[in-house]
C-alpha cells in the first residue's frame, strides 16, 4: 500500500480509455479491463501525479491492479499522458494504417494489385497517429505493401512507443534480417505465412519461405510478439497440420486463417481459389488474439477502419472504392460517415450469428451481396454441409 515514501503510479504500459465504458488498457498484453467509476477515478487521481487516500474498500481493487502489473509504485508523484475525450459510438479501436503500396513481392492473391510506389506523406502519417490517440484507439496496424518499404519507415518507427495504443507490423517477413528486427519499435509484427514451403512459395515466389521462417526468429530474439496470417488456397490445403505443428514449436500465441477475397491479382489466378464449401474446415485452425468484445447488434468489423495509401479512409482495405472521406478532413469525421451495418439487417437467420457476427461483409458482397451470409463462415461453422 502507498505510504509517505512511495507512491502509486501507472505502470507505463497501461493507459486509461474512454470507450462506450471506461476501461484501462494493458498495451503490452493487449488486454482491456473494465472500470467502475470508483475505479476509473482513483486510476485518473494517480495518473494526474495526484495521491488519494486509499480506503478499505480500495484494497482489493489495488492488489488485483498490482498482480496484473497494471499499476507500480514510485518514490515521487509521475504524472500521466492523459486523453479525456470520449471515443465516439461505436468506438474506432482498430485502425489498418496502409503507409505504402509499394512491395518487395507480387503475391499472386494480392488485392492491392499493382504497386505504384504510393505513400502516405510523414506529416500525414504523424497526423493520424495523433488523432487515433485522441479518439481513444487500441491498436494501430501499420500495413502496406510492405511498410517497411516506406521512404520514411524508419521515422516512424521511432515515434511509436510515443503515442498511448499497441502497434502491430503487417510484413511478408521478407526484409527483417536480425538487425532490423532489433531495431522495430513495435509492440508485435504479425507475418504472412501461407503455409509450408511448397504452398507458401507458389503464392509469394522462389526463396521467400526460408526467409519468412528467419523473421519469426529473429523477431522472437529481439522479445517482440509474433502472430501469423494465413490465407487458405488450393496449394496449401495439405499442409495446414504441419503448419500448425510448426507455430506450435515456435510459441506463436495467434494464428489468424482467413480466405482472400477476389481482387487484385487473385482475379488473373482464379486456380488459387477454395470453394466455401472446402475452405470453410480450414477457418477453425486459427487460434488466439481476437477483438475486445464488440457493440451488440453490430457486423463484422463494427470498430475498425483502413486508411489507404492515397490517404482515404475506407470501412476496410477491400472497401477501398467506398471511401468515407480522407485523411485531410479528420478520423472522427470521416468515421461517423462510415456506414453501419446491423445483424438485424442481414439475411442471416441462423443461431449462431451473434458468434460469427455475420462473417465478412464484403465476401458476402462479392458472393452475392451485401446482407446476405458469407458463406465460407456458414460452412465454418456448420451451418452448411457438404456441398450445399
Amino acid at each position: 500500500m502507498p505510504s509517505e515514501n512511495r507512491f502509486i503510479t501507472l505502470s507505463p504500459h497501461a493507459v486509461l480509455k474512454n470507450l462506450e465504458e471506461r476501461y484501462l488498457y494493458d498495451i503490452e498484453k493487449d488486454e482491456l479491463y473494465e472500470l467502475n467509476e470508483d475505479g476509473y477515478q482513483f486510476l485518473l487521481s494517480i495518473s494526474r501525479g495526484e495521491s488519494p487516500p486509499t480506503r478499505k474498500e480500495d484494497e482489493e481493487f489495488i492488489q488485483f491492479c498490482l498482480s496484473e502489473n497494471l499499476i507500480t509504485f514510485s518514490e515521487a508523484p509521475l504524472q500521466k499522458k492523459i486523453v479525456l475525450d470520449p471515443s465516439p459510438v461505436p468506438s474506432l479501436r482498430y485502425l489498418e494504417l496502409q503507409i505504402t503500396n509499394r512491395c518487395n513481392l507480387q503475391c499472386r492473391h494480392c488485392y492491392i494489385g499493382e504497386d505504384s510506389h504510393q505513400d502516405l506523406s510523414r506529416k500525414q502519417i504523424q497526423r493520424v497517429l495523433e488523432q487515433f490517440e485522441e479518439i481513444q484507439g487500441l491498436r494501430l496496424l501499420l500495413s502496406g505493401g510492405e511498410p517497411l518499404l516506406h521512404p520514411y519507415f524508419w521515422e516512424v518507427n521511432e515515434i511509436l512507443r510515443n503515442y498511448a495504443f499497441r502497434s502491430v507490423l503487417l510484413s511478408n517477413g521478407t526484409l527483417i534480417p536480425k538487425e532490423v528486427a532489433k531495431k522495430l519499435s513495435v509492440h508485435e509484427v504479425q507475418i504472412s505465412l501461407d503455409g509450408m514451403k511448397e504452398g507458401h512459395e507458389s503464392l509469394r515466389g522462389k526463396g521467400t519461405f526460408e526467409k519468412t521462417i528467419m523473421a519469426v526468429d529473429h523477431l522472437q530474439e529481439a522479445n517482440i510478439r509474433v502472430s501469423v496470417a494465413t490465407m487458405i488456397h488450393r496449394r496449401n490445403l495439405s499442409e495446414f497440420d504441419q503448419l500448425a505443428s510448426l507455430l506450435q514449436s515456435k510459441n506463436i500465441e495467434e494464428w489468424n486463417v482467413d480466405v482472400p477475397c477476389v481482387e487484385g491479382r487473385l482475379k488473373e489466378n482464379q486456380d488459387l481459389q477454395v470453394s466455401p464449401s472446402e475452405a470453410g474446415r480450414f477457418l477453425d485452425y486459427g487460434f488466439g488474439g481476437g477483438f475486445h468484445g464488440s457493440t451488440k447488434n453490430s457486423t463484422c468489423g463494427a470498430h475498425l477502419c483502413a486508411i489507404i495509401s492515397n490517404g482515404m479512409i475506407c470501412k476496410c482495405g477491400l472497401f477501398s472504392q467506398e471511401p468515407a472521406g480522407s485523411i485531410g478532413e479528420g478520423l472522427r469525421t470521416c468515421w461517423t460517415r462510415i456506414p453501419r451495418i446491423s445483424l438485424m439487417d442481414l439475411a442471416c437467420k441462423c443461431t449462431l450469428i451473434e458468434e460469427c457476427r455475420g462473417g465478412c461483409r464484403y465476401r458476402a458482397k462479392v458472393q452475392n451481396n451485401l446482407f446476405q451470409p458469407d458463406l465460407f463462415q456458414c460452412f465454418a461453422r456448420g451451418v452448411l454441409k457438404g456441398g450445399e
